[in-house]
């Protein structure tokens, strides 16, 4: 009996404390301001003047969040205009191509890489049917 009397006793003193937080901010609910009490919650502070000056005069009713991309500032290539393109493309990637076959590590890459080939389709015995 004398425990459920030190129970209602430890009840009736959080429920006054909880009472004296809740009336410090009618906003916060019951979660927070037990959250604050234990000191893993705070209130947020004003913003700063920099952030106040930069945001819209008067109440915004509707701020859209999808908007349309803006068009671009360049008309669209013709197709003159795009072979061009793709032709100096090619010719970056041949002229890529020559430089990358000319280096002596892509090189012995590429005869190492013939070698193993070769040696894998000697080494293969042929399939045999039964």
């Amino acid at each position: 009996m004398a425990r459920a009397g030190t129970v209602i006793r430890v009840l009736a003193v959080a429920a006054c404390g909880w009472g004296a937080a809740a009336s410090a901010q009618q906003a916060d609910s019951p979660l927070k301001s037990a959250a604050k009490i234990v000191g893993f919650a705070t209130d947020v502070g004003p913003p700063a003047d920099f952030v106040l000056q930069s945001r819209p005069q008067g109440d915004l009713d509707f701020i859209p969040v999808f908007q349309p991309p803006p068009e671009p500032a360049k008309p669209s290539l013709g197709e003159k205009d795009l072979k061009a393109v793709r032709g100096d493309l090619d010719s970056v990637e041949k002229t890529h191509d020559a430089i990358r076959k000319a280096f002596p590590p892509a090189a012995k890459a590429l005869a190492e890489q013939k070698a193993a080939e070769a040696k894998k389709a000697q080494a293969k015995p042929p399939a045999t049917n039964q």
